[in-house]
């Protein structure tokens, strides 16, 4: 194994955190602005959800490509070249006429989208290994504080009588600054990036790609099913429904912001498990006890719970399989994330929605089984080492 060369490089760093920050705008500004593109283009609740189904499948599409493109050009600059496409592609989405085209479009910026995700983890993960300590929870943290940036744009703009393509093109701007960044970063690919050809994963990959598309799942669980909750279980309005999700993403924002010290103390094995612990707790409680406050409550367990299992779970596939090992984790993060819904949504048809967010504890619980595994005879667990 090659030493590691230390980048304590502090524009490094913030050149990387803007990326993520500006394709986290992208995800916040495009779900704040869904309810008005289904008003703008008379979408009925199928026609949304082929959208967003367009949008996921060529986020995932992309991904199991992205890793030979990054190999030959660089993960940075595949990054930082897919964020200014998204930041071009974004204002479009209001501008369509609507139709084959509307899905197209959104295939488009969805692919950008899942290039930019995986390209920036990757180049993330190598800054990391030259740092020489953990540093993806804060980029993580970087990616969510652009989303709820991106969403709260979206809300002032409309506000303030904004339309749509107006609206969609100022977060633009956000998403474009976000990629050149990029540009500045070091080439720290290395002459050879592992995992640009297709081969067979090795069992950890394979486990690490399971924890992704459980805690991807899981986030999306809470994102979309916490509203719903509030308002048909809880009892609440519909202005309530919306703070069990307020209260998720603000802990996992403190969560990773604290993320890179968490897991320097604790090794990346025991964050995720005692993270996936927490998590059960205040999903259970939420379940248990439905009451607007404790539910409130029940969600800023669960984010701060799962607020570092992805960063620790990104770092740990680059660690093993490079760019490669980072495009698989996405890959699988993101069906986990397009599976998830409408398994959830047909099971809480048959018995229930409260019975069936029993099957999201159940994805907790098997996050830390898998990392409080035995550990093999070199003394690493599944995240944690090299």
């Amino acid at each position: 194994m090659s030493a590691v060369i230390p980048v304590r490089s502090l524009a490094a760093r913030v050149a990387t955190t803007a990326m993520f920050v500006g394709n986290g705008c992208l995800i916040g500004a495009w779900a704040a602005n869904l309810p008005r593109v289904r008003e703008a283009y008379a979408l009925s609740d199928s026609g949304l959800g082929f959208l967003l189904l367009a949008f996921g499948v060529g986020a995932v599409a992309a991904m199991t490509m992205t890793s030979t493109i990054a190999a030959r050009v660089g993960a940075a600059r595949v990054a930082s070249l897919s964020g200014v496409v998204q930041a071009l592609l974004f204002p479009s989405m209001g501008l369509v006429a609507g139709g084959p085209a509307l899905l197209a479009m959104a295939a488009l910026l969805g692919a950008a989208s899942g290039t930019m995700d995986v390209a920036m983890n990757a180049a993330a993960s190598q800054l990391e290994r030259r740092w020489g300590g953990p540093l993806m929870s804060s980029f993580h943290a970087g990616w969510s504080i652009g989303g709820l940036a991106g969403a709260g744009l979206a809300g002032v703009l409309t506000g303030l009588g904004w339309g749509l393509p107006e609206t969609l093109a100022a977060a633009a701007i956000v998403i474009a600054v976000g990629g050149l960044c990029g540009l500045t970063l070091p080439a720290l690919d290395g002459p050879a990036q592992p995992g640009a050809a297709f081969r067979l994963p090795s069992r950890r990959l394979a486990a690490l790609s399971l924890l992704a598309a459980l805690c991807f799942s899981g986030e999306g669980a809470v994102t979309d099913w916490t509203g719903v909750y509030l308002n048909t279980v809880v009892g609440t309005d519909e202005a309530w429904a919306t703070t069990g999700y307020a209260a998720f993403a603000l802990a996992m924002v403190a969560g990773r912001l604290t993320g890179d010290v968490v897991v320097g103390r604790l090794g990346p094995d025991r964050t995720v498990r005692d993270g996936a612990l927490l998590a059960i707790c205040g999903l259970a409680l939420a379940l248990a006890v439905p009451n607007r406050w404790v539910v409130d409550g029940g969600c800023v367990l669960i984010g701060l719970g799962l607020a570092n299992v992805v960063p620790v779970v990104f770092s740990a596939a680059g660690r093993t399989a490079g760019t490669g090992g980072v495009a698989m984790v996405s890959g699988t993060g993101y069906a986990g994330l397009l599976i998830a819904p409408p398994v959830l949504g047909n099971l809480a048809d048959a018995v229930g929605l409260r019975l069936a967010l029993t099957l999201v504890l159940a994805g907790y619980a098997a996050i830390a089984l898998l990392a409080g595994a035995a550990r093999p005879a070199s003394g690493t667990g599944l995240v944690g080492g090299e």
